[in-house]
């Protein structure tokens, strides 16, 4: 598996696309007059794959992961035996036939730092007349080992890459350093989809909260899967998030999510959008970047510049009363009439020459109930920047791993919709991942 470095970004390549880079690698070495050429082939290494037989285990020369298990345990927990057999579901087990054991690796966080425990499960495998086999307690089989790491243990790791944005191989380090405990690179995407799996129900929560809102805010960005473009799609109440990802920009995950939604969504201006059934709140902040940019272009087109004065002159004073008195209707909807008059002298009926000027006097027609909505209903956002910020955390980790694999993006943006929930609510993900609690907002800031 390669890895991504901030000075190394990964390369993608198809299958045979990195067949022929090895071969290429191999024929540059093969160049070296120094090289040993004992240690090279250049031959067409798809002839004898097949004919080969791969043996377990590492390749001899690389690291295996194999776990140790520690010798010294910190505490012993004996676990009840079953009363009834998982297979026949007999009450007549034969009690304490056999003993088996599982140790798990744990970190227990107190107030100044963590510290690591070994701790002992200790039970029994009782034996079946009826059916003749031996069952012991479920907890024994949820890994394929004696030996695993526990829930503590897996969240700090996920803490690590998740909020701290590590790469897995400085990991992989900081465990053997702090902890020594060696874990390799696939147990931490291993870890990374447990939780995902194991905190599904709260993004249902999450959803659920989302949908009661007033208001969504919805946004999208792009990122590489293998190569390949998909987008990431975003929801959220400035309290809560949830990520989507999905194979193409088309909006169909929108209407998906928000089919039974009616109140206001605030959303930049992507075309996408405009077709979903509920009130509509467009992104000013989008508008007036597009505006400045576009007369930063043209410092000359006077006939632009006087129609971005009455734009300025419409929204400052909007904004102005928002900044003294939040977003209240009581204060906001005497500036309808103020929207009203700018659109007849600026919008309606009104011909201009100049190509920009004709193009923002054509956004704002199409838009004229969805720019205001604000002024209309308490509470309403007036820009999407709640969006950018619930995404930013991605885009970050987009430039530095350059690319994802499907199956852990899928698993990442779970978590990532948890992790900025917390951070909305000012809360800890560490401290809310060690609660036991599924629901954030039943989680007490500690």
């Amino acid at each position: 598996m390669q890895f991504a470095t901030a000075n190394q970004p990964k390369k993608e390549s198809t299958e045979t696309g990195k067949k022929i880079h090895n071969q290429f690698d191999t024929i540059l070495k093969f160049a070296h007059a120094d090289y040993d050429k004992k240690k090279i082939s250049i031959c067409n290494e798809n002839t004898d794959e097949n004919s080969q037989i791969k043996k377990r285990g590492a390749q001899r020369g690389h690291k295996g992961h194999t776990k140790a298990i520690p010798s010294k345990v910190n505490r012993v927990i004996h676990v009840p035996g079953l009363e009834t057999c998982l297979q026949c579901h007999s009450d007549l087990l034969k009690e304490k036939y056999k003993i088996v054991e599982k140790i798990v690796i744990e970190l227990v966080f107190i107030k100044n730092g963590c510290k690591k425990n070994i701790i002992k499960y200790l039970g029994y495998k009782n034996y079946c007349p009826v059916c003749k086999k031996y069952s012991a307690p479920p907890s024994f089989f949820e890994t394929g080992c004696p030996c695993s790491f526990g829930h503590g243990f897996k969240a700090w790791v996920v803490y690590q890459r998740l909020v701290l944005r590590l790469p897995y191989l400085i990991i992989v380090q900081e465990t053997e350093e702090l902890f020594s405990e060696s874990i390799s690179s696939g147990a931490i995407v291993n870890f990374i989809t447990n939780f995902s799996e194991y905190y599904a129900e709260t993004e249902l929560i999450l959803l659920k909260y989302i949908l009661e809102s007033p208001f969504i805010h919805v946004d999208e960005t792009q990122i590489s899967i293998q190569g390949i473009n998909q987008y990431v799609w975003v929801f959220t109440d400035g309290k809560h998030v949830i990520f989507r990802l999905t194979k193409t920009r088309e909006a169909e995950i929108v209407h998906e999510i928000l089919s039974e939604y009616k109140d206001v969504l605030v959303s930049d201006f992507y075309g996408g959008y405009d077709s979903i059934n509920c009130k509509q709140q467009k992104c000013w902040s989008h508008l007036i970047r597009d505006i400045n940019d576009d007369l930063w272009s043209a410092p000359f087109d006077i006939e632009f510049e006087c129609f971005v004065s009455e734009v300025r002159n419409l929204i400052i004073p909007i904004l102005e009363t928002v900044e003294k008195y939040g977003l209240k209707k009581r204060h906001l909807s005497k500036f309808n009439k103020v929207v009203e008059k700018f659109y007849t002298q600026n919008i309606l009926d009104k011909v201009y020459r100049s190509e920009l000027a004709v193009k923002y006097q054509k956004r704002f027609e199409r838009y004229r109930q969805s720019l205001f909505t604000f002024l209309e209903q308490d509470t309403i956002p007036w820009n999407n920047n709640t969006a950018e910020r619930a995404i930013r955390h991605l885009a970050i980790q987009r430039k530095i791993s350059g690319s994802f694999y499907e199956s852990g993006a899928t698993s990442y943006l779970v978590l990532l919709g948890i992790m900025q929930t917390c951070r909305f609510q000012e809360k800890s993900l560490l401290k809310f991942f060690m609660s036991g609690e599924k629901d954030i907002d039943k989680f007490k800031r500690t």
